[in-house]
């Protein structure tokens, strides 16, 4: 069974980078996959890194629960990305998960992984934390493909791979209407918050509109009484003048 892997993965806590890990294969033990941290001569993780800062965390809205977002946004021929968000609780902050893989990859496996880093988010403060997670949780997966390979067994190993891609095709399409759906009501949510915060403005704005007219009509009213005092006592003056 070939194996199914992620090709990056990054942990972002109010805007800083917790933990990240890449897939590297192992030139010695060739088909193996080891995931460790983000060094500096590798080009590609820089690469997805500035993409998740630049553009993933920008469009990222809160997700409730234990959901998984799909970014519709493209931002690497051949590659989606997924994320997840969950409250932290130094001053409202937010810690995100961002996940990248390759398009051919099932979209059950990332959904998995983020999940399963959400639930795991207290334990993960280093590279090294993440990487075994990834690890561990992409192991269990594909634990799971063998099992339903092997319960599958009468058959030949072909038609038991066939059988596989088939019903895994059927979850990729079912989970990619679930995900479209799913951002657009995040999207409309995001939507939704900013028409909140730019009527919570322009009310503001209109009281102090409103504020502004009121002194405008209390300090003409005052004139207008001060002027007609004025003139009042001109009269009177004048009159008492021509009497005398």
């Amino acid at each position: 069974m070939k194996r199914l892997n992620v090709s990056y993965v990054e942990v972002v806590k109010d805007g800083t980078t917790v933990a990240s890990c890449f897939e590297a294969s192992d030139p010695l033990t060739p088909g193996s996959t080891q995931y460790g941290s983000v060094g500096d001569s590798a080009a590609t993780p820089d690469l997805f890194h500035r993409l998740v800062n630049d553009m993933v965390i920008p469009k990222v809205v809160p997700v409730e629960g234990n959901k998984v977002t799909k970014l519709s946004l493209h931002l690497m021929d051949g590659y989606e990305c997924y994320y997840t968000t969950t409250p932290t609780d130094e001053n409202n902050g937010l810690k995100v998960f961002v996940c990248f893989t390759k398009h051919l990859i099932p979209k059950i496996l990332p959904i998995r992984l983020l999940s399963g880093l959400k639930q795991e988010e207290a334990s993960i403060n280093s590279d090294k934390d993440l990487g075994f997670k990834v690890g561990q949780i992409v192991d269990e997966f594909h634990e799971e493909l063998r099992s339903f390979s092997n319960e599958q067994g009468s058959g030949s190993a072909e038609a038991t791979e066939s059988d596989l891609q088939d019903i895994l095709q059927v979850m990729n399409d079912n989970i990619d209407k679930f995900l479209q759906r799913q951002e657009r009501i995040s999207l409309l949510v995001d939507k939704t918050s900013q028409l909140n915060n730019n009527s919570h403005t322009f009310k503001r704005k209109t009281n102090r509109i409103k504020q502004r007219m009121w002194w405008h009509r209390v300090k003409n009213i005052t004139l207008l009484v001060f002027a007609v005092i004025l003139t009042l006592s001109a009269i009177i003056f004048f009159l008492m003048i021509g009497r005398s």
